[in-house]
């Protein structure tokens, strides 16, 4: 029975001295290294360990977490993978890592955005696509990043790919939509909000900005009709209604742009361009009915309704003045204020004001 079990104890310490005969004296070192944080020693060894034991998966897997450290991560990903071909033994480990590294680097980003230094923000970034190509998180604020640095191409691109992604996302095709519109490629901007609409139909930023394009391109109706719904959605968005108003002044429909105009005037009574509109439309609407009354005059038309019309020109013009006084006191040297302002006081029977307004314009230009 001793014999036996003295055979048992030199078979027992004979796997072991095979076990360790397994790994290279190189690893070895490596991992004494490692413990001593001493990283630069570590990755000198493990180059030596793959170079003469290309076949061995430990050796690639702690290559690849020095060259991590070292902030090398192609080089990581490439020792990785050539670890997982071996043997996929070290597989969860290196999942662990990457995803170190990845949260890492994406902090580093985040940390650089916040404090405005772009090319931080870049590099945090651009390390996270490396270490987890298959994550959008980090694409979506590299392209943040390269827009703020007027990279439009670059960021362009990257949002593609978060895309690519994550196509079911459709903050980011918002995103890449806006991208678009601020670069002045306003049909790939319309084309990507339907697309961002159709996962998510009530996508505020989305509609507003589709609006913008195809008011940018002269799609008025399509404008109009993406107009109403963004306001539906934010009835107070001071942008939305001017544009709004606009629309329907250049449609020549005076009394809806009169209406959205003096919104925007409820919210900011300085707003120049919205008293110059208000008076400008004000002023078409009189001269139509004057132009009216006249050509029924000229023809023998009928005296009555050539005095109402008359008096509806008269009113309108009244309307029109103090819209454009309060244009001219924004205003004061534009010269075309002075003269619409000349044109409204003539017709509204204040001739002496009427010649000092033109006067006034004609000193201007």
């Amino acid at each position: 029975m001793k014999k036996s079990s003295f055979i048992g104890v030199l078979l027992v310490l004979a796997a072991a001295t095979m076990f360790m005969g397994c790994q290279p004296k190189e690893v070895t070192s490596a991992k004494v290294y490692i413990q001593q944080n001493d990283w630069d020693k570590a990755l000198e060894q493990l180059q030596k360990a793959v170079e003469l034991y290309p076949e061995n998966p430990e050796a690639w897997y702690l290559l690849g977490e020095a060259y991590g450290e070292k902030g090398k991560y192609a080089e990581m990903i490439e020792a990785f993978e050539k670890s997982i071909a071996v043997d996929p033994k070290f597989e969860p480990q290196i999942k662990q890592t990457r995803e170190k590294f990845w949260v890492k680097s994406y902090n580093a980003g985040v940390n650089g955005f916040n404090k405005q230094d772009m090319d931080v923000a870049m590099k945090g970034f651009k390390d996270a696509t490396i270490l987890m190509p298959d994550r959008a998180d980090a694409y979506r604020n590299l392209a943040v990043a390269y827009a703020n640095k007027d990279m439009i191409d670059e960021a362009i691109a990257t949002l593609k790919k978060a895309i690519e992604i994550d196509p079911e996302d459709a903050g980011t095709m918002v995103n890449l939509g806006t991208i678009y519109y601020q670069a002045g490629k306003f049909e790939e901007a319309i084309d990507v909000f339907n697309k961002a609409l159709e996962k998510d139909p009530s996508n505020g930023q989305a509609i507003k900005v589709l609006a913008f394009a195809y008011d940018q391109i002269g799609q008025s109706e399509k404008a109009l009709e993406a107009y109403d719904k963004a306001l539906q959605q934010d009835p107070n968005n001071i942008d939305l209604i001017f544009n709004y108003g606009r629309l329907f002044y250049n449609k020549e429909d005076y009394a809806n742009a009169i209406k959205w105009f003096e919104k925007v005037l409820e919210q900011n009574p300085d707003d120049y361009q919205a008293a110059l509109s208000v008076g400008d439309a004000y002023l078409r609407i009189a001269d139509g009915y004057r132009n009216k009354a006249n050509d029924l005059d000229s023809n023998n038309g009928n005296i009555k309704e050539i005095e109402s019309l008359r008096k509806q020109a008269k009113d309108n013009y009244l309307k029109a003045i103090p819209m454009l006084e309060r244009a001219a006191e924004l205003n004061p040297d534009e010269s075309s204020i002075w003269h619409n302002l000349g044109v409204a006081y003539i017709n509204a029977g204040q001739p002496e004001k009427g010649k000092e307004a033109f006067d006034k314009a004609e000193a201007l230009k």
